[in-house]
């Protein structure tokens, strides 16, 4: 009996460290599921920058589920594919895992709600990975806020580090968008609500200020704000509403290319006084 107990012992040993010796890229949904839950966002990024772009590819296959027509498949998983190809962006497998992509009929463009993302028909019938990976960076964003308790509703932060996570990665090297930092996104989609609105939604949205992050979603805004030059001050509402009065007087309902220029001189003048 006692040998018979050892050897049982032994043997589930070994399947435990077969399992965790799996790379990655070969877990079932299910597995991948219970791997993230546990991970830490370093630890997910440090396993998905370890993988070839073919692996990468096959992790998403095995995570990710489509409810899209066959044809649009491997578009959307090259995109996703390059999502994480982005050092920073590894901790993207554990939204995979959990969000269906669904599709709806309309020109283009994609949207976040509650646990799915739906893609517009025009989108997929594109056929452009880019066009994918840049959509689903910023939309599963909003998954991930959601998640991890961060900015969430209809409120500036929500959407400003949607799209920051999206410029401070895939734009990096772009001065202008970095030198904007969060602010920009984050003010100027609460000055974009007041001064163009959108129908059906309040001119007054709230800043969106996280009170109970999560220790995943900690990580990452704490990587957002560490890239982010106009020091926004994220967790703080009083002074990110002290933030906002420097630049409300600002109309954002002008030519771009004129709201931006207006927008990066008052963020200068911001910056040399704090």
């Amino acid at each position: 009996m006692k040998r018979s107990l050892i050897v049982l012992t032994l043997i589930a040993g070994g399947l435990l460290l077969s399992a965790c010796q799996k790379k990655i890229c070969d877990m079932t949904q299910e597995e991948a599921k219970e791997w993230t839950k546990n991970a830490t966002v370093a630890e997910m990024n440090k396993k998905v920058k370890a993988l070839t772009p073919e692996e990468k590819e096959k992790l998403v296959r095995n995570w990710l589920t489509l409810n899209i027509p066959d044809e649009d498949k491997e578009t959307v998983i090259k995109g996703c594919a390059a999502i994480i190809e982005h050092p920073k962006l590894g901790f993207y497998v554990e939204l995979f895992a959990h969000t269906p992509i669904n599709v709806h009929e309309a020109d283009g463009g994609a949207w976040a709600a509650g646990d799915h993302i739906s893609m517009s028909s025009g989108l997929l019938a594109a056929k452009d990975p880019e066009s994918i990976r840049d959509t689903l960076t910023h939309e599963l964003f909003h998954i991930f806020n959601d998640r991890e308790h961060g900015a969430g509703g209809i409120s500036a932060l929500n959407e400003g580090t949607a799209i920051w996570i999206f410029n401070m990665t895939f734009y990096e090297n772009d001065p202008k968008k970095m030198e904007l930092g969060l602010a920009e996104p984050a003010i100027g989609t609460k000055l974009y609500y007041r001064d163009i609105g959108i129908p059906g939604y309040p001119t007054d949205i709230e800043f969106g200020v996280p009170t109970d992050l999560t220790p995943k979603g900690k990580e990452v805004y704490d990587m957002l704000m560490a890239a982010d030059r106009s020091k926004l001050p994220v967790y703080d509402e009083s002074k990110i509403k002290e933030y906002f009065d420097f630049f409300k007087d600002i109309n954002r309902n002008q030519e771009f290319s004129t709201y931006l220029g207006l927008f990066e001189e008052r963020l200068q003048l911001w910056l040399q006084a704090h």
